[in-house]
């Protein structure tokens, strides 16, 4: 059986420690895109044994249910080491001072919007006064994303442009004519034109988005964080490898460790507060639906049926 700790063996670092001895000899392991212990060990078992290996340190699971749920964990010293994306590392920086570690790229992680044949949105210019349908509130690449790509073009959300944020039926409310364009991720081009009866062509694509990051409670100290890194990066084929071989994280196929700043993750912060949220940690989660999402998905479903 594993480990379920409710809180590290050592929760403040030595600061003038260095190597492996700047951490404590037991790590808590989280992703916050994982809930429940068992959905854990489904999804990370492999990576934790590979982590274990590697670095020579215990490894345990600490089960998460929310992003709120994993600041309270970082600023009480129950995780020390966890696995999460843009959106919830500038809610978990600015919450609890996580200490980014080592960012994992994603393949095509990038935002687009898409229109339609006959629509008459050439470019984002063309969308001022116009709707944009989006992915739910809070999700990186198709939410904060295309509001990036609209502030960026020098329209303002709610003013300029509408954002209608929907979940899954928000292919279908494109389809339906909902709105002029939708804002989602690139690799949903696909997908998308399955959907859509018409032509479906990019408007334009966004740049490569944030990448999704370990980062680690900031009791841990600059200088466990920093080994953490090194010994990422270092063992970054087997540690990838143990990842993605369930077949439960096909995201991070053909990704890579990579160097991680605090300030790579400025273009979310910014989108953010597009969005209307200055507090970062007032956005909802991805998995839960934003102002007034109930009753925009209700009436995309009444226009499909």
């Amino acid at each position: 059986m594993l480990a379920l700790s409710a809180c590290s063996d050592d929760a403040e670092a030595d600061p003038d420690a260095t190597g492996a001895e700047a951490c404590p000899d037991t790590l808590n392991f989280s992703d916050t895109g994982v809930e429940g212990l068992e959905t854990l060990r489904v999804e990370f078992e492999d990576f934790r044994v590979a982590l274990e290996e590697a670095i020579g340190k215990d490894i345990d699971f600490h089960p998460i249910s929310s992003r709120t749920a994993a600041a309270t964990a970082l600023e009480f010293d129950e995780i020390d080491l966890l696995l999460t994306g843009p959106a919830e590392y500038v809610v978990l920086q600015q919450e609890a001072e996580a200490l980014p570690v080592t960012g994992i790229t994603r393949e095509d992680y990038r935002a687009a919007i898409f229109a339609t044949e006959g629509s008459g949105i050439d470019s984002i210019d063309d969308l001022e006064g116009e709707t944009v349908i989006t992915k739910e509130v809070g999700s990186t690449s198709g939410h904060l994303g295309p509001l990036e790509m609209l502030e960026s073009a020098g329209l303002t959300v709610g003013e300029d442009v509408e954002v209608m944020p929907l979940a899954d039926t928000r292919m279908a409310a494109f389809a339906s004519g909902e709105g002029a364009a939708l804002g989602t991720g690139y690799s949903d081009f696909e997908e998308i034109q399955e959907e859509v009866d018409e032509e479906v062509y990019i408007v334009e694509e966004g740049p490569d988005l944030p990448n999704d990051l370990f980062v680690a409670r900031a009791g841990l100290g600059q200088n466990c964080a920093d080994w953490l890194e090194e010994q990422l990066i270092e063992n970054q084929d087997v540690l990838l490898e143990a990842i993605v071989q369930t077949g439960e994280n096909d995201k991070y196929l053909n990704s890579e460790f990579v160097d991680a700043e605090d300030g790579d993750y400025d273009p979310t912060r910014r989108a953010f507060e597009a969005a209307g949220f200055e507090d970062y940690a007032e956005m909802p989660d991805e998995n839960e639906p934003a102002e007034g999402e109930d009753e925009a998905e209700e009436d995309a479903e009444e226009t499909e049926g």
